[in-house]
């Protein structure tokens, strides 16, 4: 492990022991230190930094070394309730300057029991700290470009293109798996949620997904090939039917327009997504993240 890496890792933990101890003087500020929780703009000790107590066992870093920023997917205790929160951090010479939260307070009935689920992980699955050996390492713009593929199959999807997916990739979304997951599927119809990704995504069923906005990849570990991203999905409310590539047609409920604020963490091998997370956070149609 690299000097670097390792001192990161440490802003990473000093970062939720203090979040935990709603005390954000422990921390070394850089003096044009701004953060936004949920997009909006807030002083350093105000939103979940007056609410959170507790550190759950779920903590997921990513660190970059080479823009000096730092990823964190957690399971916090506020005011006792737990909650999924995607962090961002860039920490120049050591000290942050910036600070993104996405907060998922959702009661979606799906994802109701998403944090104590993501807790009873213990942690991140091996392959994200698998480090790609040095020969077979992507470069920073291709796995920003498999990041921007993925992206171009959700937006609008139809099928007709589908990005790269080693065969056994899994995403979890709020602590919440939402592909390989057959106790989702209704008896007696085809399997969608027993899928992986590339066969969800080559259905077409995404097409409620209308827009796809600030696609930023602001946190990128090449050793590791983990790719952070913080897009938006909008859904326009304006699609009630799926024509799926099977010949089915299917409803959709989506019936008012919505966004999901998200962190999408990607893990990459040899041209290809192995492994998908997601923090959701629904949010007003059309907000911006503020920065």
């Amino acid at each position: 492990m690299t000097p670097e890496r390792a001192d990161l890792e440490q802003l990473a933990r000093s970062y939720l022991d203090a979040l935990a101890a709603r005390d954000p003087k422990r921390l070394p500020l850089a003096p044009e230190f701004r953060q936004t929780e949920n997009g909006q703009p807030l002083a350093p000790d105000d939103g979940i930094w007056g609410t959170a107590n507790g550190i759950g066992a779920y903590r997921h870093v990513i660190v970059d070394t080479t823009k000096q920023s730092i990823a964190i997917s957690a399971v916090l205790l506020e005011n006792d309730l737990p909650v999924i929160a995607g962090i961002r951090l860039r920490a120049p010479g050591g000290r942050i300057s910036e600070a993104e939260i996405v907060v998922s307070r959702t009661d979606i009935l799906f994802y109701k029991d998403g944090p104590q689920k993501l807790n009873a992980m213990g942690g991140p699955a091996p392959i994200w700290s698998e480090i790609v050996p040095p020969a077979e390492r992507m470069e920073r713009h291709e796995l920003e470009a498999l990041a921007e593929a993925y992206f171009d199959t959700l937006e609008r999807n139809d099928g007709s293109r589908v990005a790269p997916f080693e065969e056994d990739c899994r995403r979890l979304d709020n602590g919440v798996w939402a592909t390989q997951a057959p106790e989702f599927d209704k008896p007696g119809e085809p399997p969608f949620y027993a899928l992986g990704p590339a066969g969800q995504f080559g259905l077409g069923y995404f097409v409620f997904v209308t827009r796809l906005r600030e696609r930023r990849v602001p946190v990128i570990d090449v050793d590791r090939g983990v790719v952070v991203s913080f897009p938006f999905l909008d859904h326009a409310g304006t699609v009630h039917e799926a024509r799926l590539t099977d010949g089915r047609t299917v409803p959709i409920n989506v019936r008012q327009p919505y966004t999901w604020q998200c962190m999408e963490i990607f893990k990459m091998r040899a041209g290809r997504i192995a492994q998908i997370e997601v923090v959701l956070n629904k949010v007003p149609y059309g907000m911006a993240s503020g920065w």
